[in-house]
């Protein structure tokens, strides 16, 4: 995979919105993080999307591709749900390896108010959900966990441990340690640096996911820029809602990794 001084910084977007803005990412020098949500992935023709992926080879658009995450959970209790949160996932894995995508980024599932002391079940059915998703993904495509409720990074850390020598890596988001992390972004990101393939960066106050540019809101991006001169091989994704932020948050974010 190449480093991160060749791949353009990434902007979230659903599927249905790629088509009619292709030129536009062609012409902003940007890449797309593609989200497949639950109630359409089983209806997305394999055709148009691998037409998709030649497209963005032939622009030098660069893509990952966000699974679906709303009521899956792929660490959880109830077996049936597991089963189709694998299938979600799965599916995700395999439209993105039709795009030639650079990954896939998923939602690992854990928070404290459903699995405090359940974490031992939590953990062997997650072992078993991504051994499985990665059995279906090709050797070298990467699968990314990405944090979500948790307020300190015990779970993840433990999880990954199980998968050294795997394709399974870490996705930290800014906006959601922002809101539950009572840990530090050092106590996050040092103990996670091997694991570390991709950022989503967005700001908030500490009080909704407000997905507001860089600088925007209380989140250390100061703190957060000295430890990126460490990392290595890493995607840096935007993940804006709505279009009026959109023009700041690309502005914002090339300033911060300049």
């Amino acid at each position: 995979m190449a480093g991160p001084e060749k791949i353009p910084l990434l902007v979230n977007a659903p599927y249905h919105m790629i088509k009619e803005n292709m030129e536009r990412l062609t012409r902003l020098g940007i890449g797309v993080e593609i989200f497949f949500s639950n109630n359409i992935i089983d209806g997305i023709d394999t055709g148009e999307v691998r037409e998709l992926g030649k497209h963005f080879k032939e622009r030098g658009v660069y893509c990952t591709v966000h699974a679906p995450f709303a009521d899956l959970s792929p660490g959880g209790f109830d077996k049936k749900i597991v089963a189709i949160s694998r299938e979600r996932i799965k599916k995700a894995v395999e439209l993105a390896q039709h795009l030639s995508a650079l990954g896939t980024v998923c939602h690992p599932g854990f928070d404290k108010w459903r699995f405090q002391g359940s974490e031992q079940l939590w953990l062997d059915t997650s072992i078993e959900t991504w051994s499985e998703v990665l059995k279906e993904a090709d050797k070298n495509f990467p699968i990314m966990l990405e944090n979500i409720f948790e307020d300190e990074p015990s779970t993840l850390i433990t999880l990954f441990g199980y998968f050294r020598d795997k394709n399974l890596w870490f996705c930290f988001d800014t906006g959601h340690f922002n809101l539950f992390s009572k840990a530090s972004v050092e106590e996050w990101l040092l103990p996670l640096r091997d694991r570390l393939r991709e950022f989503h960066l967005h700001d908030n106050n500490g009080k909704s996911d407000e997905h507001l540019p860089i600088g925007a809101g209380t989140f250390p991006f100061r703190t957060l820029k000295q430890l990126i001169k460490r990392t290595e091989n890493v995607i840096f994704t935007l993940e804006p809602h709505g279009e009026t932020v959109l023009g700041e948050s690309i502005k914002s974010a090339k300033e911060f990794l300049s």
